[in-house]
């Protein structure tokens, strides 16, 4: 019995012992999970995560999502389907709409992973802030005028397609003023105007403004008593195919349409205004988010142009002087036009001895078969822009001898003075020569292409585009320079 004693005391020690160990529970990382159950031993994952259920919990696993990027080195390290976040933002690439981050959609992105560069104008795979040629046009964007667009001669149709607008605003003067506006389009096709209903054009009418360069602003002053803002479209149009922004208002009381004679005192003074209203006017539409936003820079002025009386504008507007005196003199020989011109004036400008419209923020000023309404004379002389003058010798209506006396009052041996042989009054505004004939003149496609010609080179020549300098006036047996 003794011996049996022991022996179950034994047993029962053994035994105890072990079921001590079966019920004892084994956690070597201390995680709350058994060794048994636990899919990351000796590394703590009590939420025993698995992203990619490869039984190797996140804890412990090199690569969470199973997607062969290591954790390391794999910016969204949950999501199989995401690797890299270029742009920092919490979403992947593969999803993110704007990769680098840019502001620039990756479908509209020629470098969709350069937060740098997001346009490549010329196609060559550099970057335009890095390409010193955007348009690759051999100017170097430091001294191209359109960096974005490659140049064409000066003698052609340039290399912008042309859109044409009218729009009306008042004016400081509280007169409603009508303008039509000439300027470089992006639209790919369009139909081409018709001005007013009544004459056919070659710009696309309703055009949007393509304001990604600013462009140089030209100002255009149509004739006295018959003239419109458009009279000399084919002239606002090339312009406008060469990078310029061209405006030209209506001068009420002195159009085709509403022209009163017993006014022309008032519209003679008011005109010049018009034209610096009209500027105004589009300094303010080329600011905030407004049609013609970021087409100009409001610093750079503009360049004033006009056919007969607008000629008178043009060269008003660019410092031209009426002076009292001389106007006195002329009303006291029974002139009354004159005595309204003077008593106009100084009703608002008491004990002033000069009339002076100028606005200097002109660079440039044209003149086609000008007329000075004989009240300019040696006024003249106070214009410094840089001057051309074009005229016909068979213009019956601002003659030869009266554009003569204009350039000479200018006093400015750099003025520039061509005249168009065998040439009339109209052949600077067409629709005059539809109107009243021009039958025996020189041919209208040859006089628009020489004053196309020198408009565009005198005016890339005053803004020093490169290049310009070099080219002479256009050479015809059909012009002469004085």
């Amino acid at each position: 019995m003794r011996i049996e004693a022991v022996a179950l005391t034994i047993s029962l020690a053994i035994l105890l012992s072990t079921m001590a160990g079966c019920t004892g529970i084994s956690d070597d990382d201390d995680d709350g999970i058994s060794n048994a159950d636990d899919n990351c031993l000796g590394t703590p994952n009590p939420n025993q995560a698995d992203t990619d259920t490869d039984g190797l919990g996140d804890a412990c696993d090199d690569d969470d999502d199973g997607d062969g990027v290591a954790d390391s080195d794999d910016a969204l390290p949950l999501d199989p389907g995401e690797a890299t976040d270029m742009d920092g933002d919490g979403k992947g690439d593969n999803s993110d709409g704007d990769v680098d981050g840019d502001g620039i959609g990756n479908g509209k992105d020629a470098f969709p992973t350069d937060p740098n560069e997001s346009v490549d104008t010329d196609g060559d795979g550099t970057g335009d802030n890095a390409d010193d040629d955007d348009d690759d046009d051999g100017i170097a964007d430091a001294s191209d005028p359109f960096r974005l667009t490659p140049a064409a001669p000066l003698d052609s149709p340039g290399p912008f397609k042309v859109g044409t607008d009218d729009f009306t605003f008042t004016g400081s003067t509280g007169i409603e003023i009508t303008v039509q506006a000439w300027f470089p389009t992006a639209d790919l096709e369009g139909e081409a105007v018709i001005y007013d209903n009544i004459y056919p054009g070659g710009a696309w009418d309703g055009a949007t403004p393509d304001c990604s360069q600013t462009h140089p602003v030209a100002l255009y002053s149509h004739g006295t008593g018959y003239g419109l803002r458009w009279m000399s479209a084919f002239m606002t149009e090339r312009l406008a195919s060469h990078g310029f922004l061209v405006i030209a208002p209506d001068h009420v009381d002195d159009t085709l349409f509403d022209s009163d004679n017993a006014k022309l005192h008032q519209t003679l003074l008011r005109r010049p205004v018009d034209l610096s209203d009209t500027f105004d006017w589009m300094v303010g539409k080329s600011e905030g988010e407004r049609e013609f936003q970021g087409c100009i820079d409001p610093s750079a002025g503009y360049a004033v142009m006009g056919h007969s009386g607008g000629g008178y504008t043009a060269l008003t507007a660019s410092g031209a002087t009426i002076s009292i005196d001389d106007l006195e003199a002329d009303c006291g020989a029974g002139i009354d036009f004159y005595c309204s011109m003077r008593d106009t004036w100084m009703e608002s400008h008491p004990g002033t001895d000069t009339i002076d419209l100028s606005d200097d923020r002109i660079w440039a000023t044209v003149a086609l078969a000008p007329w000075d309404a004989f009240v300019l004379g040696t006024g003249l002389r106070m214009v410094q822009t840089p001057t051309l003058v074009l005229t016909g010798d068979a213009d019956a209506t601002t003659n030869l001898s009266m554009v003569m006396a204009i350039v000479g009052n200018l006093e400015d041996p750099s003025a520039l003075f061509g005249v168009l042989k065998n040439a009339g009054h109209y052949h600077f505004s067409p629709i005059g020569c539809d109107a009243y004939g021009c039958d025996g003149l020189l041919n209208l496609s040859i006089s628009k292409e020489l004053t196309n010609e020198a408009v565009t080179l005198f005016l890339a020549q005053q803004l020093q585009w490169p290049g310009s300098s070099d080219i002479e006036m256009p050479d015809s047996e059909h012009l002469e320079w004085q």
